[in-house]
């Protein structure tokens, strides 16, 4: 067993160390802490406690990346194995169930462990700059390390669960924004039961406060403020190891009854309803005249089936805005008024959505080697191209809907549109969100997993970081004859981005 276990990690660790695009992901996130370090040092005349600024923007920052890789790269490590129809082979070559699941995710997470073991060192310098101790600092890193061991264990989970890639990534969502917002909802019902003097706070307060602090997102918030005297190994860390283990054993104990079902293709049918029974409404019917908007309609974005989902998702995060408002002492005077950050998320929401469904688009034809048949038909390359991602993007216009629906019934949602149009900053943040879906779209192209995440943290981390330079140098808030031509730019990369897809879809065609 243990001699299979080493061969697999041992062979992920080589893979990883002879990657050039481990490597410059690495070089980028030192790139990043380096921007932002300079950035902090430059406004340390202007604002005040410069390492902690410098300090919680790092540590969301990896946060977010950590988050956005274990939908894709923790959630793959068995199910990959089910759609190439490996994993009967791997028990054959004597490997046991328990070595496979360590082989397949101890190097995944190691790789992912060397991301925080790299930048550490630098991030002390905020402890130099004023405004953090270096015991909040490795408290973060502690609390990032245990994050990423559960995200490694459910993700294994979810991975040994799934028949393919994609319910496996389903159930990770599922299970990630779980871990996201229950704790958010306890806290603020903590806050509402103390701040309203309610009866029974202190008993209620004994179940919450451990429900809140079982969140890295929580945790964070309480370590980055003044006076943190907690112990390093606290609730969120030792919780978080706890259930990414028990994720891990109980992996283990379903291994052989999931393991049991054949492999399934990469491109399922989803929740597609067959042409008959009580769904049948939900169901592809005939192809329509245009048979690849067809296609990916219904079997990249999911049909009629998912418009119900997208919707009651879309509103969904308007709820929990509106509970979050009112657990906040925001009362029910006007449950409209605070719509802003429900906005800015629903947005980066809507094009994630959309980078998911393009990169698919993509993704499908290149796993199932069909671009070579698809190329050879008598229709326009560009033409067959775009009459995919229009059929895929046709399943996300529901949370489009439901954004401007949104906007247009609320005051504040007006009022932040219009200063988006008016000023050059909402033009500017808004190249950013376009940037996204198109990275993802070619990134998948070049890689087998994270074009999604990948994209959302590039676009996301360039937008930031091209803040912080622009006022570091200006001292004050960027100029707008800045912004214009910077968002220009932005939109000019989304045109070049089509370019190279299309020279690379030709390319891997052509088997070259």
């Amino acid at each position: 067993m243990f001699h299979g276990v080493l061969a697999l990690v041992g062979r992920s660790l080589r893979v990883d160390s002879r990657s050039v695009q481990s490597h410059l992901a690495r070089l980028g996130l030192m790139a990043a802490i380096y921007v932002a370090l300079c950035v902090a040092q430059w406004n340390s005349t202007s604002f005040g406690a410069p390492g902690l600024r410098f300090f919680y923007g790092i540590g969301y920052l990896n946060l977010t990346f950590m988050t956005l890789l274990g939908l894709s790269f923790f959630s793959t490590s068995i199910s990959e194995e089910k759609e190439e129809d490996t994993l009967g082979l791997m028990l054959m070559a004597g490997i046991s169930p328990l070595g496979t699941l360590i082989g397949k995710s101890g190097g995944r997470l190691a790789q992912a462990l060397l991301l925080i073991a790299v930048q550490y060192p630098f991030t002390l310098l905020a402890v130099t700059m004023g405004g953090v101790t270096q015991a909040q600092v490795s408290a973060v890193y502690l609390g990032l390390a245990a994050y990423l061991v559960l995200l490694a264990g459910f993700g294994l989970l979810c991975s040994t669960i799934g028949s393919n890639n994609r319910s496996a990534a389903t159930c990770m969502t599922i299970g990630l924004l779980a871990y996201v917002l229950i704790p958010r909802l306890a806290a603020s019902l903590f806050i509402f039961l103390t701040r309203n003097g309610a009866v029974g706070a202190i008993q209620a307060g004994a179940i919450l406060d451990p429900i809140a602090r079982f969140s890295v997102f929580e945790q964070m918030g309480w370590i980055l403020t003044t006076g943190f005297g907690d112990p390093k190994f606290s609730w969120q860390v030792i919780s978080n190891l706890s259930t990414g283990l028990f994720c891990f054993g109980l992996a283990w104990a379903l291994f052989g009854l999931c393991s049991r079902q054949p492999g399934t293709e990469s491109t399922t049918r989803g929740l597609i309803a067959r042409s008959h029974g009580r769904f049948r409404w939900f169901s592809p019917g005939r192809p329509w005249a245009n048979p690849f908007l067809w296609k990916d309609y219904y079997f990249v974005s999911g049909g009629l089936g998912m418009i119900p989902a997208r919707l009651a998702f879309c509103l969904g995060l308007y709820g929990i805005a509106l509970l979050q408002h009112n657990y906040q002492g925001g009362g029910l005077r006007n449950l409209y008024m605070d719509v802003s950050f429900y906005q800015i998320f629903l947005s980066l929401a809507v094009s994630i959505d959309a980078a998911r469904l393009l990169a698919r688009s993509v993704n499908d034809e290149i796993r199932g080697q069909t671009l070579s048949s698809l190329i050879m038909l008598p229709e326009s390359s560009v033409s067959l191209i775009y009459s995919k991602f229009a059929g895929a993007l046709i399943g996300w216009l529901p949370g489009v809907a439901v954004e401007i629906m949104i906007t247009a019934i609320t005051d504040q949602g007006r009022k932040n549109c219009a200063a988006m149009i008016r000023e050059p900053m909402g033009f500017y943040v808004t190249t950013f969100f376009i940037l996204i879906p198109h990275l993802a779209m070619l990134l998948s192209a070049y890689l087998r997993w994270g074009a999604v995440p990948l994209s959302a943290v590039i676009s996301i981390g360039s937008l930031f970081g091209s803040m912080m330079i622009l006022q570091a140098v200006f001292r004050i808030q960027p100029q707008e004859f800045m912004l214009i031509p910077a968002g220009m730019f932005v939109l000019g990369v989304c045109a070049m981005c089509h370019i190279v897809l299309y020279a690379r879809i030709k390319q891997l065609a052509a088997g070259t």
